[in-house]
């Protein structure tokens, strides 16, 4: 069952990732029988005495502009690729271990230490069971995801003040964690689209791909689950 799980999150992510690698291959595709058209006309106005100096500047300036957005298109895709690939051999990892929640909560307060302090939030920690609760599983691996969620706190309350709760609660099977801020909660037409796709509000500065992942590990790699609650303009 866990090997499904983890298979299935698999698939999901690299769904997720061709879903959102469509756009660019298709624009860069266009791109390329655009820069071809115009090479074929740079081509054919050789010798031609009625072409100019000017149009053939004007048919490399137009090539080069093609070329620029097609770069542009390119990192954005290599950025995605990367990413993905390593998370998809983290989830391929066989590494079985364990941590406690002492153990986590000081990794994480180490790591985000200097993030905390650029961005002006406080990071209050909530201990609600024994810091010797033992977790099944890679720390390395959840101590990203709570990474991954610090930040997009810190960055959702822009370079204002802001305070972030990480609070550990258990029961009989599971360790819950939470993170929480009060940056104004998720926009509705967002709230469909978590964790189903990768999707992002910071515009060109993201790519979605953070939380996505973190949910793709959540699920593959502790055998956990993952969700989310938000009221608008809390």
């Amino acid at each position: 069952m866990v090997e499904n799980e983890r298979l299935s999150s698999l698939g999901q992510l690299i769904g997720g990732i061709a879903h959102n690698l469509k756009t660019p291959i298709m624009s860069v595709s266009g791109y390329l029988v655009a820069m071809e058209n115009l090479a074929n006309e740079y081509q054919e106005s050789i010798g031609n005495s009625n072409v100019t100096k000017e149009d053939f500047e004007d048919i490399t300036k137009e090539m080069k502009e093609w070329i620029d957005k097609s770069k542009d298109y390119m990192s954005y895709m290599t950025e995605v690729i990367n990413a993905a690939k390593g998370q998809a051999v983290s989830m391929n990892a066989n590494t079985i271990g364990s941590f406690t929640a002492q153990e986590l909560l000081a990794r994480t307060q180490i790591l985000m230490k200097e993030e905390l302090m650029k961005y002006k939030c406080n990071l209050n920690v909530q201990l609600n069971i024994s810091e010797d609760t033992e977790i099944q599983g890679e720390l390395s691996a959840i101590v990203q995801v709570l990474d991954n969620l610090i930040s997009n706190a810190m960055q959702a309350y822009g370079n204002q003040k802001g305070d972030i709760n990480l609070v550990l609660n258990e029961d009989s099977q599971f360790v819950h964690i939470s993170v929480q801020d009060f940056a104004g909660g998720v926009p509705e037409h967002i709230k469909d689209k978590l964790f189903k796709e990768m999707i992002t509000t910071k515009g060109k500065d993201g790519t979605g791909l953070g939380l996505y992942m973190c949910y793709s590990t959540i699920k593959g790699r502790f055998n956990g689950d993952m969700r989310f609650e938000s009221t608008a303009g809390v």
